[in-house]
């Protein structure tokens, strides 16, 4: 009875065991097992069913399970992937730090924010996908205990901004997803701790503003998405930090300014995508560093200005996409402007108004092999615009218009040996019988002259001065004459509001041409840079060579000299300065010449940079008018200043005293010098000369001169010269003697005393002369007992 009693005891206990291991081992009823994979999804759960303890990967999406469900789960040990997307989860579940789940998946919720307290210190979890909820705030600190973090899902949120040093402590974290959110601003240090990182996507947001430094401290970024925000330039301050970045994008944003330098950290980059923006031109810096691009992709933005130095930086590119821009005169007009591109192999040039080829549109490009050129009214290639493409197999062009010339007979060739002409739909439009017939099956005998404008007059370079207008003029023909069109460009761009004149005259050999007149009026500086003519008619385009227009200023004085007055032996300073552009040149003249007796003697220094005009020790030689002229190339002005110096009276020479004979006449010297000129006064015994038939001055009142003297004539005689700055004696005693008796005429001698004066006085030597002679021919008839030689004459002016 015992034995039985316990057999029965171990039976039931063994029962037990049994079917206790079948429900840990029992798949749940409404779900599907497969080894350690349980799918309960889209079974309309409102509760978890009994999860058996084995499972590894549990799907519970598209059910209605809440967060106060799901926290009632028993302890899964061996659970490592977890799948509760699409339920009514309102709040990330607490039950999560209870486990060593690897991956969870709860998109498509109502989870509203993501709070503290919900992972546990080092969770396990490496993959969070939270895609598709309305979460609008993450706590500060909120994903601290994620530090085995790889990869963060945040897709399609209502994030507005996240919180400074969010991610400190993810340094494990691979990839970030952040795309359909509402984020505005990238704060500088925002990633700060996502050292690890490799992927980042920040697509289909409001992002407006990436400051400086925003992805500093990633060291492993390689992909970076920014497509489809408000993004409006490229700095390199936010740049700053994607050393390791090879993949970029940042398509459908508002980007119009590229700035230099921006790319000089991120050299290793492969591929930008910068597609769909508001990129109006490319210049020559804009992709500077970029010596390892593969792939540049700028299609559809509002290009229509390319440097000549654009693509120089980027020799490993191989595929270039321009569709749908504006860049028609870089491949009409422009010699080898991607002749820097000699590895390139795809070339997408497709809908970007070209009408005409030049010759040297693709110089350079030996390695393409494809090049679309759809989407282009191409009226005419010249020749020679595809010799450097040795390697092109694929030439996409399916112009309509072609000018079927005679210069278009070297394609039907090309085309035959080089592409695969499946490609080539291109047809004619001229001559009339050409029209719509494929451009393979045209010939030698049906080919005529091409209808395209020429030009006859190009606009010519010239300075314009400021504020006043200028006129560029262009003229053109066609044959057969047709109505033509001018349009201006300025610095490879449109000329905005333009004046222009436009007529049809014809020439003197009666063929029609069409004249454009460009008037700039009001010239500013912004006015400067090279300008050309486009002209075109319904047969094609013809490009003028550039005018270089620059701007020059009229001078201004900035400093004119003033009238001085100095004394003599002081120094003179005059100060004279322009401005104008170009800087003018100072130039100064005396008296409209160029004599200046202060340099001849080295009393004169100019001094430029200080605008200074300098006379030491002042003549009275250095009197006069001085002329400042400032001179560029828009004109002269002049401006005038008066020198006086101002010198105290004084005598030349020390008066003597004189004798005379009785009867004879003589002169009394009184020879002065002073500035201004001293005023002379004379007189005789103290008492004021006065002139008479006998006295009378000369020479300024600085000689007297005395006809026919007399016993009363002999005295004292005073000369008195005053000026502003004092006044001065001298005088001298004249003695009468008797009479000596010669026979001379005395009017004639009186004339010869009084030019032997006047020579002392003024030094007139050929005037003495002249006199001289014809005074002793009427002295020699006057006294013919004695020859003229024996008259002497004293002239001496010591």
């Amino acid at each position: 009875m015992g034995y039985s009693v316990l057999f029965t005891i171990v039976t039931i206990l063994y029962l037990i065991r049994i079917s206790s291991q079948n429900e840990n081992y029992e798949c749940p009823k409404k779900c599907d097992c497969l080894k350690e994979y349980i799918d309960c999804s889209k079974k309309n759960l409102a509760s978890v069913p009994r999860i058996p303890k084995w499972v590894e990967q549990l799907d519970l999406s598209y059910n209605k399970l809440t967060e106060d469900v799901i926290e009632g789960f028993n302890d899964l040990p061996l659970l490592k992937i977890l799948k509760l997307n699409k339920n009514s989860i309102a709040r990330i579940p607490n039950f999560l730090h209870k486990n060593q789940i690897l991956e969870i998946s709860l998109n498509r919720n109502n989870i509203g924010a993501i709070d503290v307290g919900h992972f546990s210190v080092n969770s396990s979890v490496t993959v969070l996908s939270l895609n598709s909820n309305h979460i609008r705030v993450i706590e500060p600190k909120a994903l601290n205990n994620l530090t085995n973090l790889v990869t963060l899902r945040l897709n399609k949120n209502e994030l507005v901004s996240l919180p400074n040093h969010l991610f400190m402590h993810q340094t494990a974290l691979k990839v970030l997803e952040l795309n359909h959110n509402r984020l505005r601003v990238i704060d500088g240090l925002l990633f700060q701790g996502l050292s690890s990182l490799t992927t980042l996507k920040i697509k289909y947001n409001n992002i407006e503003n990436i400051m400086d430094g925003a992805f500093f401290g990633f060291k492993s970024v390689n992909l970076l998405q920014l497509d489809h925000n408000r993004i409006k330039s490229i700095s390199k301050g936010w740049m700053y930090g994607l050393e390791s970045l090879t993949s970029l994008s940042l398509s459908n944003n508002i980007i119009s300014q590229i700035d230099f330098g921006s790319w000089e950290l991120c050299t290793n980059l492969e591929s930008i995508d910068l597609s769909h923006n508001y990129i109006m031109e490319i210049e020559g810096r804009a992709f500077q560093h970029l010596n390892n691009l593969n792939t540049l992709t700028l299609a559809n933005n509002n290009i229509s200005a390319i440097s000549q130095e654009a693509f120089s930086h980027m020799a490993q590119l191989k595929n270039l996409d321009l569709n749908n821009n504006k860049i028609s005169w870089t491949v009409e007009d422009m010699s080898g402007p991607f002749s820097k591109l000699q590895n390139l192999m795809v070339f997408n040039l497709s809908t970007n108004h070209i009408k005409s080829i030049s010759s040297r549109a693709f110089e350079g490009l030996s390695n393409v092999v494809e090049l679309d050129l759809r989407g282009n009214n191409i009226t005419s290639i010249q020749q020679h615009a595809f010799d450097t493409m040795a390697n092109i197999r694929k030439l996409y062009l399916n112009s309509s218009s072609l000018l079927c010339d005679c210069n278009l007979l070297w394609m039907v060739k090309w085309i035959k040996d080089k592409v695969e002409q499946k490609y080539v739909t291109a047809t004619c439009v001229y001559p009339a019988e050409l029209r719509g017939v494929v451009i393979s099956k045209l010939k030698e005998d049906n080919c005529g002259d091409s209808p395209k404008p020429k030009i006859i007059e190009h606009p010519k370079s010239h300075l314009a001065i400021k504020n006043r207008s200028a006129n560029l003029v262009c003229s053109a023909t066609s044959n057969p004459f047709s109505n033509i069109t001018f349009l201006w460009r300025k610095n490879n761009g449109n000329v905005s509001n333009p004046m222009v004149y436009q007529n049809v005259t014809l020439s003197e050999s009666g063929k029609p041409h069409a004249t454009s007149v460009l008037v700039i009026p009001d010239v500013s500086h912004a006015d400067s840079g090279k300008y050309q003519c486009v002209v075109s008619n319904k047969f094609g385009i013809t490009y003028s060579s550039q005018a270089k227009v620059n701007i020059v200023t009229f001078p201004r004085f900035i400093k004119t000299p003033t009238n001085v007055t100095v004394k003599t032996g002081e120094t003179v300073t005059l100060k004279c300065a322009a401005t104008g552009d170009p800087s003018p040149e100072i130039s100064w003249k005396k008296d409209g010449g160029n004599d200046f007796p202060a340099a001849r003697e080295r009393r004169m220094n100019v001094m430029p940079t200080d605008h200074l005009f300098f006379i030491v020790n002042a003549k009275t030689t250095d009197m006069g008018i001085y002329s400042c002229a400032a001179k560029n190339p828009a004109g002269t002005i002049i401006s005038n200043a008066t020198l006086t110096v101002l010198q105290e009276p004084s005598f030349i020479r020390v008066m003597e005293n004189k004798e005379v004979t009785s009867g004879e006449s003589v002169v009394l010297q009184c020879m002065i010098t002073g500035s201004p000129k001293p005023v002379l006064k004379w007189s005789k015994d103290g008492t004021p000369l006065i002139p008479s038939e006998r006295h009378y001055f000369t020479a300024d009142d600085q000689l007297l001169v005395i006809i026919g003297a007399e016993p009363n004539d002999a005295g004292q005689y005073e000369c008195e010269i005053k000026n502003e700055l004092g006044s001065k004696k001298d005088m001298i005693e004249l003695k009468v003697l008797p009479p000596v008796a010669i026979m001379v005429k005395e009017e004639d001698m009186t004339g010869i005393i009084i030019i032997t004066a006047v020579c002392c006085a003024v030094g007139t030597s050929i005037i003495w002369v002249v006199i001289i002679y014809h005074t002793r021919r009427r002295m020699a008839g006057a006294v013919p007992n004695y020859p003229s030689e024996s008259v002497k004459m004293t002239t001496n002016c010591s």
